[in-house]
């Protein structure tokens, strides 16, 4: 029976040691986890490996509902997939109960969906913001990738045989980046 703690942050501002040392001051543990991905999808590669991970008996510890992710269904399919392997799993920010047991689960569903909403607010908050600043003339929409960055990438395709995506990491931008504007820079 092993005890793993989990700590996520959704970017590379936020400090995901923290969390974990919180965690693991708390709680006796037996591997610690620590992962900057965001909430939105449950196909994290640290997490995902955790979960493929887990066996009967084993205890996962989280700080809250929104570090498992942002969608109440997919964190009550996670639930009841943990229920159903005979694992457990602790969210601190409740008390530290076992959230796989049945009034845990009734918790944690009130709490997933409040993690939903509060993402669907702050989107609509965004989305509201920047309109306002549109019509004030002040908000003009993401700066466009350098054309010498996408130069470069795209020599490294053609001169050093790298793969698209290969360049597009080496020069840090997005494969979507160097696929949509390939055709519009001369090498």
């Amino acid at each position: 029976m092993t005890i793993y703690i989990y700590a996520r942050v959704s970017t590379l501002e936020q400090n995901v040691t923290q969390q974990a040392d919180y965690l693991a001051n708390k709680y006796k543990h037996n591997r610690v986890i620590m992962e900057s991905f965001t909430g939105k999808t449950l196909e994290r590669p640290e997490f995902t490996a955790l979960v493929n991970s887990l066996k009967k008996g084993d205890t996962l510890i989280v700080k809250e509902v929104s570090r498992l992710g942002r969608r109440t269904s997919e964190v009550t399919t996670l639930i009841d997939s943990f229920k159903e392997k005979g694992v457990h799993l602790i969210i601190e920010n409740l008390g530290g109960i076992d959230v796989t047991s049945p009034s845990g689960k009734l918790i944690v569903d009130v709490m997933a969906s409040i993690a939903e909403m509060e993402r669907v607010n702050m989107l609509e908050r965004q989305r509201v913001g920047i309109e306002r600043a549109k019509k004030e003339g002040k908000f003009k929409g993401r700066k466009q990738t350098d054309a010498g960055i996408i130069k470069m990438a795209k020599k490294l395709v053609i001169e050093s045989g790298l793969t698209k995506e290969a360049a597009a990491k080496q020069m840090n931008i997005g494969v979507a980046t160097l696929y949509r504007r390939w055709g519009s820079v001369e090498v």
